[in-house]
């Protein structure tokens, strides 16, 4: 009878279900903002850490200047004691055996400056390659400030979308419930011998069985919406533990730096005044001035690292509590 037909069909789903569906998409945009949003300060983050790690580096190399030439003015010491007839001929080896150990330190530091290099390069690309300049970076902000972003931490960005995405499924699981309807106009090319006609349908769905098909799936939305929340909790809980541990380091490390400024490093210089005064009087031993002087070396290495451990504890800070909005 039909030799033709051509129509059109269109769902219409009800009203709250179309309002879920619009409310589930807003979520999933705004998940893939805040995912994003917890990308670029992770990568910030690496950036900053990769910065300090290799400006410690070079403050290192830096000061390895400063100890040759020390180096150089004991070895003259001794050469002049002993030309003097008050030193012992073996005195003259220990200035050169302390170089020798100052170059091993300072080739293990050029390593470690080729390893920083191409870490900071992953991030800045050739710009990595250009001097360092500045000082240790500081980002500034009370604990109390700390404390009231503990919200804001990218680990916990995501699950305010995250929440809104399943608090829609759970709606347009209830919309389920709710009849759907759709309709349909076809136009159809019959025979000769018959009329052409138009068909106009109207259907709707009959959501039977609710026990069995809506309620299982709004329960489990419910359950996957419970989760998320409990999920955000523990993350919470975790945090804020978090945010105590390394307040605790930071502060910790800060006395240490005050303490190395204040007490540790002037004390090692003067041991090494002394021992060197000891040993031009004739009153101290080289092996003495040399003990000292390793241990003023060590204690300027610790200065660089606990100075670099702090900025590092400070970008952790700023980066998971501080104020890193745009």
């Amino acid at each position: 009878m039909t030799m033709q037909m051509v129509g059109v069909m269109q769902d219409v789903p009800n009203r709250a279900k179309r309002r879920a569906r619009v409310e589930a998409a807003q979520a999933s945009v705004a998940l893939a903002n805040a995912q994003q949003t917890v990308e670029r300060l992770g990568v910030r983050q690496a950036t900053a850490e990769a910065w300090i790690a290799s400006f410690a580096v070079e403050q290192k190399l830096s000061l390895f200047k400063q100890l040759y030439s020390e180096n150089q003015l004991l070895s003259r010491a001794v050469e002049a004691r002993i030309a003097g007839g008050s030193g012992q001929t073996a005195d003259s080896v220990l200035p050169r055996q302390e170089a020798a150990l100052l170059a091993e330190q300072e080739d293990e530091l050029l390593r470690n400056q080729a390893v920083a290099r191409a870490g900071l390069r992953r991030w800045i690309g050739e710009l990595a390659g250009q001097p360092l300049t500045g000082d240790w970076p500081q980002w500034l902000a009370a604990i109390d400030n700390y404390q009231h972003n503990l919200n804001r931490h990218p680990a916990l960005l995501a699950f305010d979308p995250m929440t809104r995405e399943a608090e829609a499924k759970v709606h347009q699981a209830i919309a389920e419930k709710t009849p759907d309807w759709s309709w349909g106009i076809d136009y159809l090319r019959r025979g000769r011998e018959y009329g052409d006609m138009v068909n106009l349908s109207v259907s709707f769905d009959l959501p039977l069985f609710t026990s069995s098909r809506q309620d299982p799936k709004i329960a489990a939305e419910r359950a996957r919406l419970a989760q998320i929340e409990a999920k955000r909790q523990a993350t919470l809980r975790l945090y804020n533990q978090k945010l105590s541990t390394d307040l605790a380091e930071y502060q910790r490390l800060d006395r240490a730096l005050i303490r190395l400024d204040k007490t540790l490093l002037p004390l090692a210089e003067e041991k090494v005044r002394l021992a060197m005064a000891d040993y031009r009087s004739g009153n101290g031993e080289l092996t003495a001035v040399i003990e000292a002087r390793r241990q003023l070396v060590e204690t300027r290495l610790r200065h660089i690292d606990v100075a670099r451990d702090r900025s590092l504890s400070n970008a952790r800070l700023h980066f998971a509590f501080g104020d890193t909005r745009p």
